[in-house]
């Protein structure tokens, strides 16, 4: 697994933070064990790039940010996450792909063309396990609509500055 994340750095891709276990009941016991969550992450990256220094200092709360169980400590760790110069980001638009046990590459399409519509800004969710593969093999019909469509892609790298 290093070896494909540093790969992925190396061709230049940002890895932001999605946090290191995605166990919603230890995440979100506490503000702080959400920044734990977060520097756990962000040390597994360091180690596996070699980077020391590297820090994303972008942050996707398992689970999304609004509502749930778990929305209050969510919002306060939002105070302490900005104080360690760490910014949040969720999704705005998806595939559907963990909606549904086996989707089809149309019904993601479907998903993202309903999700995406009337918005100049998107995140889309998409999924890359195992048992996603659909969502691979729908990429390049993805990438392709959302090209017609006028949108283009962009680095975080770009984005953040």
């Amino acid at each position: 697994m290093q070896d494909i994340v540093k790969r992925i750095y190396e061709e230049g891709h940002y890895i932001a933070n999605h946090g290191y276990s995605h166990s919603y009941s230890s995440i979100y016991q506490s503000p702080q064990t959400v920044l734990d969550e977060y520097n756990q992450c962000n040390d597994a990256v360091k180690r596996a790039i070699g980077q020391e220094q590297y820090n994303s200092h972008l942050f996707r709360y398992p689970g999304g940010l609004p509502g749930g169980k778990y929305v209050e400590v969510k919002n306060q760790a939002k105070e302490l996450l900005a104080q360690n110069d760490i910014l949040h980001i969720d999704w705005n638009a998806l595939s559907g792909d963990a909606e549904i046990t086996n989707p089809t590459v149309e019904y993601e399409m479907e998903r993202i063309q309903k999700t995406v519509y009337g918005k100049n800004s998107v995140v889309i969710l998409l999924h890359d396990a195992e048992a996603k593969k659909v969502t691979a093999q729908a990429l390049p019909q993805i990438i392709s609509w959302l090209r017609e469509n006028g949108y283009e892609f962009k680095n975080f790298y770009e984005i953040i500055k």
